[in-house]
């Protein structure tokens, strides 16, 4: 039993899966596949920077964490409105 789980072992160690590449050692095309996927997830960073969403100053937005980025105050609400915090990691800030 144990020569078996070794040998599972052995074998699982030499080959992998990764999102559609099968990945050997030593593989010329494991390693192109992995280049596409590289340069597709780099394509996919350089858009979503592209499309970063701008928020105008005086938006609220609630963050977790207990405490607001840098661009961010705490939000202080207008008299007679309460502010109820469901989960007290989670802050308000306004982005001045």
């Amino acid at each position: 039993m144990k020569i078996i789980s070794f040998i599972i072992t052995l074998l699982c160690s030499f080959s992998a899966l990764s999102s559609g590449c099968e990945i050997e050692i030593n593989s010329k095309a494991s390693i192109k596949c992995l280049e596409r996927k590289i340069d597709s997830l780099e394509q996919q960073l350089k858009d979503n920077k592209q499309r970063n969403l701008k928020l105008p100053t005086g938006a609220v937005v609630n963050f977790k964490g207990g405490k607001c980025p840098n661009g961010w105050l705490p939000y202080q609400p207008p008299a007679g409105i309460v502010n109820v915090r469901v989960n007290q990691d989670m802050i308000m800030c306004e982005k001045i």
